[in-house]
């Protein structure tokens, strides 16, 4: 968690963190490992500080307007949860 947005500072409510991510992936082969990066956007999810959840999606570099529409859909899901209020506890 080195990113300002996981200090452990706590933020009130639902929040959602966007940014740009590169993922090595290892594999295996006949000749050896060979290490692959893949760009991609990380969509992070917070109640009250916590992280409560973690999409990441795949950044190509020629996207096809499905890859596009699937990025525009993740965006708008996480907007959508975050402007939610999230349930009350017992007792308030």
């Amino acid at each position: 968690m080195a990113s300002a947005e996981r200090d452990p500072v706590r933020r009130a409510g639902r929040w959602v963190s966007v940014r740009l991510q590169h993922r090595d992936v290892r594999i295996q082969g006949d000749t050896g490992d060979e290490c692959v990066s893949y760009a991609g956007i990380v969509i992070t999810s917070f109640e009250n500080g916590a992280e409560v959840g973690e999409r990441w999606i795949p950044l190509g570099g020629d996207p096809s307007e499905a890859d596009d529409e699937q990025l525009i859909q993740q965006l708008r899901d996480a907007l959508i949860w975050q402007a939610r209020r999230p349930p009350k506890a017992a007792g308030e």
